[in-house]
């Protein structure tokens, strides 16, 4: 029972979700039967209290004291419920939309045939949509959705009138275009950190038909168009990423929250290129990028931020060397992260804070009260450690240090290139810790080694320690 689907769902459930399925339960409009009632007010009362109870007999046992055990009837019961919690699920997502909600509700009663109602509903609908800042992708999916309802209404109503075809055409092109063009901005982030291949039919007519047509002025076609052509040749489109800077400068409001991460991650993605081939001048424009989505809570998700977002605004600042910003920035964004890391995530930044100044004192102090659950975090903080140990010639620290690293890149099997990255560091490191004093000779065939493998973890400050 542990391991169905049921008990899983119902472990996704918070307070709230509970009292609301509570009631859904026990509607008669989505449960006739008691014993899903009663399966359901079991698995309550069992499931944080005591969870070793949770067990088909168990349950069957709370439910039909005088029967014998029916696992095939058990089974339907457990089916029944699972069935009302997907029900559930569905209908708090449908109600979080209310323009969908509002659209489902004029479509039913265009099919009723109640005429004066859906009219008064649909201009409803309409305001709703008027009265919106959005303009994304979303909105003009769901003003198509409003077209196409009272085309479909006019059409049997008063065939002679005037349709309101250019209307539907409008919205379902502007829609069409955007989210083309959105996806195709994704497929490009995806294939920058991998190696698959996508294929996106009508793409290169698509781009061609935005170039000379009036709704690349629509703010969901402007911003993606110009972010995609950015990322598709970022040496070559300078232009359009300085255009899709001053058009999310303009537009960013006009975008739901989720969406507007997602734009201002496209706008990054393409510095964190530029910075990949060595081109610094884009630290400051990413750094910049990330201190204002900050500041509009843009790259807060329900108000949490990601720790790959506050480690990534802690090294740019640190690369800029805005000490004192970087300072206040882990102290303001710690509450902000998942509470679940907050500390190990807090006290791994704040090492890397110290580590860079240096401060090595503070930085190890700090990394031996962090307990890694994510391994590449493991591995930054296990190299950051053996950088302190041979700079401040803590030599035994770095030899258990060494060998218990080499133990770790053995046991995790799901590193991929990284494992070749950090053990040939700890090759190297052990070669040059066995380096006779004062052999230039050995050094500087060390240093071809180190020069000519392809694969090093923090390369440049070996070749530097050589």
């Amino acid at each position: 029972m542990h391991k169905s689907d049921l008990i899983q769902a119902f472990r996704s459930l918070n307070k709230q979700d509970i009292r609301e399925l509570k009631k859904l339960v026990r509607s008669p409009f989505f449960n006739q039967r008691e014993d899903v009632i009663q399966l359901f007010d079991y698995i309550c009362d069992t499931i944080n209290k005591s969870e070793h109870k949770l067990d088909r007999v168990k349950a069957y046992k709370y439910m039909f004291p005088q029967k014998e055990y029916d696992d095939a009837w058990m089974k339907s019961i457990m089916h029944f419920l699972l069935n009302n919690i997907k029900e559930y699920f569905a209908l708090r997502e449908s109600r979080k939309d209310e323009t969908n909600w509002q659209l489902h509700l004029c479509r039913a009663l265009r099919k009723q045939q109640l005429d004066k109602l859906f009219n008064k509903e649909l201009r409803k609908l309409e305001k709703q949509q008027q009265q919106q800042n959005f303009r994304n992708v979303g909105y003009h999916y769901h003003k198509y959705q409003l077209e196409l309802e009272r085309y479909s209404y006019k059409n049997k109503q008063q065939r002679s009138a005037r349709m309101n075809l250019q209307e539907l055409a409008s919205e379902l092109t502007i829609f069409y275009l955007a989210d083309i063009l959105r996806h195709s901005c994704t497929v490009l982030t995806a294939q920058s950190m991998s190696q698959e291949d996508y294929e996106l039919e009508l793409l290169d007519e698509v781009l061609q038909y935005v170039e000379r047509s009036p709704v690349r002025h629509s703010p969901a076609v402007a911003i993606y168009h110009q972010a995609y052509k950015a990322l598709s040749a970022p040496e070559e489109e300078e232009q359009a990423f300085l255009e899709l800077k001053l058009l999310i400068e303009e537009h960013w409001t006009k975008f739901p929250p989720e969406e507007a991460m997602d734009i201002y991650l496209l706008a990054i993605n393409y510095c964190i290129q530029r910075l990949n081939r060595g081109e610094r001048s884009y630290i400051r424009t990413a750094f910049e990028l990330y201190k204002k989505g900050l500041e509009r809570e843009i790259l807060l998700d329900h108000g949490t931020l990601s720790k790959f977002t506050y480690k990534n605004t802690l090294m740019l600042a640190i690369a800029l060397k805005e000490w004192e910003w970087a300072g206040n920035f882990l102290e303001v964004y710690k509450n902000y992260l998942p509470k679940k890391e907050r500390d190990n995530i807090y006290h791994y930044n704040l090492a890397i804070f110290y580590f860079r100044k240096p401060d090595y004192d503070k930085a190890m102090h700090l990394l031996q009260r962090v307990t890694f659950q994510d391994v590449l975090y493991n591995l930054n903080a296990r190299t950051m450690l053996l950088r302190i140990y041979y700079e401040l010639e803590e030599l035994d620290a770095l030899d258990s240090l060494l060998e218990s690293f080499r133990a770790f890149l053995r046991r995790h099997k799901e590193l991929g290139y990284h494992k070749a990255n950090y053990a040939n560091l700890i090759h190297f490191v052990r070669q040059l810790l066995n380096l006779p004093p004062g052999d230039k000779d050995s050094r500087e065939q060390l240093r071809q080694k180190v020069n000519q493998t392809a694969s090093v973890a923090e390369k440049a400050w070996l070749l530097e320690q050589i």
